[in-house]
């Protein structure tokens, strides 16, 4: 088919297109899944499959890459280049299925028929490749099922008695405004996404018995991490580098930048919102997360949100001041919650749970790597907060790892089950947030973490020593610290299950005592004087009706 379409797109696509399914069937699992629409838009990624294929054991990919790196030689794709040519006629969205939509373009001047049959065959090429991804119709509803592709601008709602269908990056752009109803079901075809720009504003308000939920296209019973790629927040508020741009979205396209100067910006609002099976790997190391937040501000409103089975961390905060709170981070790929580039904000009532065979740390959080003493300092603030691992064979976890000059205050915290260490503090600029009051501990219960359950740290020596001889052992078990090691929090059994987990202690849980005061202001509950994110001995607690925890 390539020799009957004379245009170089046309062949590249159709290239493509055999490379894809051939990867698939290869059934490589360090590649995961191939991306067509990011084959097609994103030139990094398209090359660095190409070197992939050509590298390949097999002997018909190695073919493909081999004809891939001739036919991109010049990295463009479907007119990239600037200025249409009568025999090159512009196409306002390199994506297939708009392509499509459009119809077969009209000949211009003196176009030959040449030309027109390589479109035509380029057409049937992409009716194809529509088959395999059971494409719809931009914003068509056919039963109840609303297809959405492309940029959003202007003011739009998603309304409960449809289901939204994320196809390809959906951006919210052009200070435009997305409105999503209590109850509203939004599913993400593999390789889609909802990204909310820095000019845009995304209202996900949902309800305790109407949760809005993002979960993945495919079958109950078929889905897994990384079906589609999760939410992307970007704002305007201090981040400690500049020209951020967040992970997921190629350098160069200005949708993905965030930051500012307005400590006080919003993003907007998600509450009793679930994320499900998010987090997709745009290309090698990097993945979009289940939820990201990016530079927003403290007028921000994220509470009650649950990111569950994300590919690679449930939440990432790229610097900011978002406040969170009623957060449920459950069965993270990586890590549950990760912070960097200068987050400064709040966080009440945190439950992450690692499941046996998954993930790194339940927190892991960072300054900025390429410059560890970089201002604003990532500093978060966080009280009653659980931290729940089933003590894995399969997996190392550690319930914290700080590192690249990270700051932050960690108070009234239940740390459970943990099979390697309780706290890593990497790096002497991390080190050095203790002396100077930019990194607190205070009320800590920690229970069966470590070897048997006994040894709460690693012991670091010699090339082992990370941090400058600092000893987290000495450290958090000193006075300095009010922290209690080997007490149990008595959680139930069900603080441990994958699909009914219950984190609330029993009502005899020494939980209920020693807390450290909780802090005025509007956003804290001051009412919460336990450890832990949810008050010992409640029969009902701020999780219930609203969550979920479906394994596929």
């Amino acid at each position: 088919m390539v020799d009957a379409v004379s245009s170089p797109r046309a062949q590249l696509v159709e290239l493509l297109w055999q490379l894809k399914q051939n990867f698939d069937q290869e059934n490589d699992s360090s590649l995961r899944f191939v991306h067509f629409n990011t084959l097609l838009n994103d030139p990094v990624y398209r090359a660095e499959i190409i070197k992939r294929a050509t590298q390949s054991d097999n002997k018909k990919i190695r073919a493909l890459g081999a004809k891939l790196q001739q036919a991109n030689r010049d990295g463009v794709l479907l007119n990239k280049k600037p200025g249409p040519t009568a025999s090159s006629p512009p196409i306002t969205n390199p994506d297939i299925a708009e392509t499509l939509s459009q119809g077969t373009p009209r000949p211009r001047g003196r176009e030959n028929h040449k030309t027109t049959y390589a479109w035509l065959g380029l057409a049937v090429i992409m009716l194809g490749v529509i088959g395999y991804f059971g494409y719809q119709p931009l914003h068509e509803a056919v039963a109840g099922r609303h297809v959405v592709k492309g940029p959003l601008t202007g003011t739009h709602t998603w309304t409960a008695n449809t289901t939204w269908i994320l196809d390809g990056i959906v951006y919210v752009e052009g200070n435009g405004s997305l409105t999503i109803e209590p109850g509203t079901r939004i599913e993400g075809r593999p390789g889609s996404a909802l990204v909310v720009t820095r000019d845009a504003t995304l209202f996900a308000r949902g309800q305790e018995s109407a949760p809005i939920v993002f979960t993945s296209n495919q079958a109950a019973g078929t889905r897994t991490a990384g079906d589609w790629g999760g939410v992307v927040m970007l704002g305007s508020a201090p981040v400690n580098v500049a020209d951020a741009q967040i992970e997921g979205i190629p350098h160069g396209d200005s949708r993905g930048q965030f930051g500012g100067r307005d400590v006080e910006s919003s993003c907007g609002v998600m509450e009793y919102t679930r994320i499900e099976y998010a987090g997709f790997e745009v290309y090698a190391n990097n993945e979009l997360n289940g939820l990201t937040l990016g530079g927003c501000g403290s007028n921000t409103i994220i509470r009650n949100v649950q990111v569950h089975r994300a590919l690679d961390d449930g939440i990432e905060v790229f610097g900011g001041t978002v406040n969170l709170r009623h957060i449920i981070i459950t069965g993270a790929g990586d890590d549950s919650l990760d912070w960097d580039m200068g987050w400064r904000g709040n966080v009440q009532f945190l439950v992450a749970q690692q499941h046996p065979n998954l993930g790194d740390n339940a927190f892991e959080g960072d300054n900025l790597k390429a410059n560890p003493l970089a201002t604003p300092v990532s500093e978060p603030t966080l009280y009653n907060v659980t931290l729940i691992s089933p003590r894995s064979h399969e997996k190392y976890h550690r319930a914290m790892t700080l590192k690249v000059g990270t700051g932050g205050h960690f108070h009234n915290m239940i740390i459970d089950g943990f099979s390697g260490e309780t706290i890593d503090i990497k790096g002497k600029e991390t080190v050095g947030r203790i002396s100077n009051g930019q990194l607190t501990f205070n009320s800590m219960m920690v229970h069966k973490v470590g070897s048997r359950g006994l040894t709460f740290f690693d012991a670091e020596n010699m090339e082992g020593d990370d941090d400058g001889g600092f000893d987290e052992r000495r450290y958090f078990q000193s006075s300095a610290v009010n922290a209690q090691f080997g007490t149990d929090p008595l959680l139930t059994r069900d603080a441990y299950s994958l699909s009914h987990p219950d984190f609330a202690p029993t009502a005899r849980s020494p939980a209920r005592n020693g807390a450290s005061p909780i802090p005025q202001g509007e956003f804290w509950d001051e009412a919460a004087d336990y450890l832990g994110a949810i008050r010992p001995g409640s029969v009902q607690n701020w999780t219930d009706g609203w969550t979920s925890y479906p394994l596929n």
